[in-house]
């Protein structure tokens, strides 16, 4: 399976499950108190597919990236830190006198090698500056979610709320269907920045 068939399949089921909560809640035989709890429910689902889609997506970048037989050395800088930042630490570690001896074959031991990427981390609250700071890790550009990051700061935190079980009440849906939109926005941008730059150098040779 491509990459592309990859991401794709994972948003057309969060896809799904978003427009069915949207058609409960839109549904005329719902009282205005099961449309209190809906609303509440559809907040905290859109926030589980943001969260989802944005590690997944991640997720399945890092791994064609390193699949496609790119060296470290070939990497674009901000991809290269994330690869090395192990053996940057390891290194750092070291006392003086291995440590030279390492710097001195840090090219064949590391930049001349197939990178390794950690598991992409959203920390459980995938607040913008996290998501930001991850794009910006895969030399992606934040811009769309530096766009709405007032927005998706609420969606993370009334998200907590709800989840603490706390009486977080959502408005109505007008107000639901602007957040959803955002997401939307937000995480088309990252599937189609994620495709652009594997088809792309250094990537699109190596990758199906």
């Amino acid at each position: 399976m491509s990459v592309l068939d990859s991401i794709t399949r994972d948003l057309d089921w969060r896809e799904t499950e978003i427009a069915s909560m949207r058609l409960l809640l839109l549904s005329k035989s719902v009282t205005s108190s099961q449309s209190a709890v809906l609303l509440r429910a559809a907040w905290a689902l859109l926030y589980a597919h943001y969260e989802g889609f944005c590690k997944n997506a991640l997720n399945i970048f890092f791994d064609a990236a390193q699949g496609s037989g790119i060296k470290c050395a070939d990497l674009p800088n901000p991809m290269k830190v994330l690869a090395l930042n192990d053996a940057f630490v390891k290194l750092r570690n070291l006392p003086i006198s291995v440590f030279l001896g390492e710097i001195e074959s840090f090219s064949t031991s590391y930049l001349d090698q197939i990178p390794e990427f950690p598991e992409v981390d959203t920390r459980s609250n995938l607040w913008p500056s996290v998501l930001i700071e991850l794009m910006k890790s895969a030399d992606l550009s934040p811009a769309k979610v530096e766009e709405h990051q007032a927005k998706l700061s609420t969606l993370v935190a009334r998200r907590n709320g709800i989840a603490h079980g706390e009486n977080n009440i959502i408005p109505e849906f007008k107000y639901y269907k602007s957040y959803e939109d955002v997401v939307y926005e937000v995480i088309y941008d990252l599937a189609f920045q994620i495709e652009e730059k594997l088809q792309g150098v250094p990537f699109g040779a190596g990758i199906e």
